[in-house]
């Protein structure tokens, strides 16, 4: 099962995105935004982070070009619920996401989501 590091500023999707994760036998760790995330991801080994857009403090795009930075290979999940979310989504993928998701989504398109990215080779530098 993988390490999945859950960052979000909302408490009830953190924890409900946690319980699920958890409940098929996935260690989760847990920030509510950005700034916590990366020194999460320096204190442990997390294979997937799944990270919010709009945060407060260091939000999702920030976060996931400074986990690019310093951890190219890392597998990164954005998601988003707002208003603008496929504007926000299509440029976290274009920053370095391996997938998206809309808010809110089911437990099975988490998981495959999940699934898809760890199994994908890692990034290659150009």
């Amino acid at each position: 099962m993988a390490r999945v590091l859950i960052v979000d500023d909302d408490a009830d999707i953190r924890e409900g995105v946690h319980d699920m994760l958890a409940a098929c036998g996935h260690s989760v760790f847990e920030a509510s935004n950005g700034a916590i995330a990366l020194k999460q991801l320096t204190s442990n080994c997390i294979d997937v982070v799944l990270t919010d857009i709009l945060m407060p403090d260091k939000e999702g795009i920030e976060t996931i070009q400074e986990i690019r930075r310093i951890q190219p290979d890392k597998k990164i999940l954005a998601m988003s619920g707002c208003e603008a979310r496929h504007e926000y989504l299509d440029f976290a993928r274009y920053l370095g996401a391996d997938a998206v998701l809309t808010k809110p989504f089911q437990p099975a398109e988490l998981l495959e989501a999940i699934g898809s990215v760890l199994s994908v080779q890692p990034r290659k530098e150009h």
